[in-house]
């Protein structure tokens, strides 16, 4: 029931910046955790992580208490931002690494060292100027850990435009090899079933939406 503009996203992405490195002191290079079913703030949040430098590291969502430990410690996340569900399996992680985080989408009392997402933005805050160059770190994505331990897949700022091209080029010489075909009168529209937390959800669909401008 929610529909948000690209205003709306772009103005929250801003915010969220600014609470990154006004109020959490998240510097470049920092790794900032996101640890949330599909929400709107976790495509707000990934967007504000990499536009101030730091590194956005996406938690799989059905980890349990043990594996969020282990990932949290192995990539060394500053920050954490998650749902009430993620936060409240993270918590007894969250106080023992002594790791701040915020809590999406929740109400009532949280843990210590835990602040309401709505209690942390200040909105209208602008992003801060931050020089990222094409080959620094922007993000950590963890493959399932089938055979041992999850092992975090670093990608660079231009890795991921490369990729984001990349697809944009085969799609434009898949529609050359198709016939041409009658205009729809609706907008191109993606609708997400996968998690924003593995490669397909966040590049080609999420990351792609936004290249495109698509819904």
């Amino acid at each position: 029931d929610e529909t948000w503009s690209f205003t709306q996203v772009t103005d929250q992405v801003d915010a969220i910046g600014a609470m990154l490195v006004d109020r959490y002191n998240i510097k470049h290079g920092d790794r900032v955790g996101i640890s949330m079913r599909n929400y709107p703030e976790w495509i707000a949040s990934f967007a504000a992580i990499t536009s101030v430098g730091a590194i956005a590291v996406s938690l799989n969502a059905w980890w349990t208490t043990e594996e969020i430990d282990y990932a949290l410690g192995d990539s060394g996340c500053a920050l954490l931002i998650g749902d009430k569900e993620r936060i409240d399996r993270a918590a007894p992680v969250l106080e023992k690494m002594g790791i701040p985080a915020i809590a999406v989408r929740c109400e009532g009392e949280l843990p210590k060292g835990v602040d309401h997402f709505h209690d942390v933005l200040v909105p209208g805050a602008p992003l801060p100027k931050v020089e990222i160059a094409h080959d620094d770190d922007a993000m950590i994505l963890y493959t399932s850990g089938t055979t041992g331990f999850p092992k975090g897949a670093v990608s660079t700022h231009r890795a991921v435009l490369t990729a984001l091209q990349c697809f944009s080029c085969a799609a434009i010489a898949n529609g050359m090899t198709q016939p041409a075909k009658e205009p729809s009168k609706w907008p191109v529209s993606f609708i997400l079933i996968v998690p924003l937390f593995h490669v397909t959800g966040l590049v080609p669909v999420m990351l792609g939406s936004f290249a495109g401008g698509y819904k």
